[in-house]
């Protein structure tokens, strides 16, 4: 258990916006879902017959990636989340016509959409060229340049795409306007679908020795290319290596514990049955846009690919929820703050008909029926708040909620930060002002002691199926001080123990130098105890006498609240809990309420392997990302099945040329990057 000490919470110079009728007209909303469930049509474009992307290589080895690999949690430090500022598609002639939006396909290319009223489907009427308008006066526009706001507070970077480059200065005028940091910032150019970086961005990973940074790229929804190239652009841009795949995935369906276990949901088996690939053309007459053929993929198959490279100790597949906004995304209920165990939203029992409150509660037995990487049951680390209408009253259907699928789950772990949606305006301290909203962020803090809350109101991303976490991807920070550490937690027999033993594995690429337990007992003063390297291996025992005084446990239990502090040879420092330094703490009560359980107890002594720890990615699921300039996005295709497609030329874009090119650059022929000098 986490326990908070010290809670502070973040002020800005200016309060956030009270009003929260949305501007935005349904249509322009509707357009901008984060997952398309059928609610408008789309433009249709032929498949190509030849043009074949193979989701996995035959000879099982089409990279060479020798060195081990480990994606860290979401709680880990980062250096950086990135973002996009509120862009409106327009149908030029109709920008103020509320009744009109359009809907990107590729660049300078979009669907127009007319809707008479709120209750009438949208109509697709025609496709051109599309206006992009930057909004950022309205409250729809405030919101990323608050998270943002707020990613600054927490010591990262906000990397920002815009789609124009003099962007920049606009969105730092407004920020500036608005009260807002705008001194730790990056911008970088691409054009856009949507704003759902979550699930089109990358999965970072560390590799080799150094611990350096990479990326897996995986397919993104089909009918959005520009989206499906953020992770390419990100490879550009900051040199981090892009590995690509064809395997349908969103971000908001990922959730590690940092050492090789993986969660998702079986909403990823429905998105891989399709054919249909990415979209290529050849740059200049929008007739040529056409889709791609991929691999459908069975269950067995997703299975292979994402325990193979993301979940090599443990792939766990829940049942996806039917009322969550039409994601299916495990990020809108399910959470964790280090390796031990799950947060969960919980909903009330006055929901315990429903549908997915069911699946919900089955969900939790099969999670907390799974072993961590200590070999014992994942813990329960506490139940977050179900949200509820404007009024505080309750949803009067499943259906209702899934029509404003609100949720506090889907929040941001920014290093000490938790930028958290609330269902009200917000105060001049970020905290919102209605009872049962605020009631339920006190329950939220809580879960995440020692967190500070950045709340902002997302009332006007209901019905959208996401909210801030959806719209975020975080970059993990460079150098990190790897902490795997099995905590002690709730009520504690020692049995016959005269000693209580802490361990911890602990790594970084100049090694540790130092590392100590940081203890007290019953909120006393602060002790310390030094921890003893084994390699990988820290250890220490407190003798038992020392936490409890001497006294009897049965008659006088103590509570111990503690952290793990280590420093590595080239001098950063980090603890367990990662926020330790801003007041979480793990907990444990020494009494006799229950029986001994030699689990609770990490004794190991001896270091572990590195294959423990790292793993093998299965690289026949991924091709290298070569690209390099400022082009927006890649199409790599592995196989082509006829010869007349076998002698075409492509971009490095996935535009077909109508000869082989002259000018210098990367190019694709007979199913390979072709290097022209």
């Amino acid at each position: 258990m986490l326990v908070l000490l010290f809670i502070a919470s973040a002020a800005v110079a200016s309060a956030q916006n009270t009003e929260q009728k949305s501007s935005q007209p349904s249509v322009r909303k509707l357009l901008n879902k984060q997952s398309y469930n059928g609610e408008y049509p789309l433009t249709k474009f032929p498949t190509s017959p030849g043009l074949v992307s193979r989701a996995k290589d035959a000879t099982g080895a089409p990279l060479n990636f020798p060195d081990r690999v480990w994606f860290p949690g979401e709680w880990e430090e980062v250096k950086a989340i990135v973002i996009a500022p509120c862009y409106k598609y327009l149908v030029p002639g109709y920008e103020n016509d509320t009744h009109y939006g359009a809907r990107p396909i590729v660049k300078g290319f979009a669907g127009y959409y007319y809707q008479e009223t709120d209750n009438d489907r949208p109509q697709l009427y025609a496709n051109g060229s599309y206006i992009t308008y930057l909004e950022l006066e309205r409250p729809e526009g405030l919101i990323p340049l608050r998270i943002m706001d707020a990613v600054q507070k927490a010591g990262a970077e906000a990397w920002v795409r815009v789609e124009d480059a003099q962007d920049e200065q606009k969105i730092r005028e407004a920020m500036q306007k608005n009260g807002l940091r705008n001194d730790k910032m990056q911008f970088f150019v691409g054009a856009g679908n949507s704003y759902w970086f979550r699930d089109c961005g990358p999965i970072c990973f560390y590799y080799g020795k150094e611990d350096k940074l990479a990326m897996l790229d995986f397919l993104y929804y089909t009918d959005r290319p520009l989206d499906d190239m953020l992770p390419s652009v990100i490879h550009r841009k900051w040199g981090i290596p892009n590995y690509i795949n064809d395997v349908m995935w969103e971000g908001g369906n990922c959730l590690v514990d940092g050492v090789g276990g993986l969660v998702s949901s079986t909403a990823t088996y429905e998105h891989n049955t399709g054919t249909e690939g990415r979209i290529v053309w050849d740059g200049v007459d929008y007739s040529t846009i056409q889709y791609s053929r991929k691999d459908a993929l069975n269950e067995d198959d997703v299975d292979a690919a994402l325990g193979g490279m993301l979940g090599q100790n443990s792939l766990t597949m829940v049942d996806k929820l039917n009322y969550d906004g039409g994601t299916g995304h495990i990020d809108l209920y399910l959470d964790a703050i280090d390796e031990n165990g799950f947060l969960m939203a919980k909903m009330p029992e006055m929901y315990k008909e429903w549908g997915d409150y069911k699946i919900a509660d089955a969900n939790s037995v099969v999670l907390l029926g799974k072993n961590s990487f200590f070999g014992r049951k994942y813990t329960d680390m506490g139940h977050l708040p179900f949200p509820a209408n404007d009024d505080g009253s309750a949803f009067a259907s499943e259906e209702a909620y899934g029509d404003v699928s609100r949720t506090y789950a889907n929040h941001l772990i920014c290093n000490n930060y938790i930028i958290q949606p609330c269902f009200s305006p917000v105060d001049e301290n970020n905290m919102p002002t209605a009872k049962w909203d605020l009631d339920n962020i006190k329950a939220m803090m809580q879960c995440y002691p020692g967190y500070t809350f950045y709340c902002i109101d997302m009332r006007l991303f209901d019905g959208s199926g996401g909210s801030i976490h959806c719209i975020t991807k975080q970059i993990p920070a460079d150098n990190p001080v790897r902490i795997i550490h099995k905590n002690i937690y709730g009520d504690v027999n020692p049995g016959t123990l005269t000693d209580i033993p802490f361990s911890a594995i602990i790594t970084n690429k100049s090694d540790i130098k130092e590392a100590k337990l940081i203890y007290s007992v019953n909120a006393g003063e602060w002790k310390e105890a030094a921890l003893k390297g084994n390699g990988n291996r820290w250890t220490c025992n407190v003798p038992l006498t020392d936490l409890t005084g001497g006294n009897d446990i049965a008659s006088n239990e103590v509570t111990i609240h503690y952290y793990i502090e280590a420093t590595s040879n080239n001098g950063k420092t980090a603890t367990k809990p990662v926020n330790a330094s801003h007041g979480t703490y793990y907990e444990f009560t020494l009494n006799t309420k229950n029986a001994y359980d030699a689990s609770m107890f990490d004794f190991e002594t001896a270091p572990v392997p590195d294959s423990d720890i790292t793993f093998k990615l299965d690289t026949s699921w991924l091709t290298e990302d070569t690209t390099t300039g400022d082009e927006s996005g890649i199409v790599e295709v592995k196989d082509f099945s006829t010869a007349k497609e076998r002698g075409a030329w492509y971009n490095i874009d996935g535009q077909r040329l109508t000869s082989r090119p002259s000018a210098k650059g990367i190019y694709i022929f007979g199913g390979k990057k072709v290097v022209i000098k």
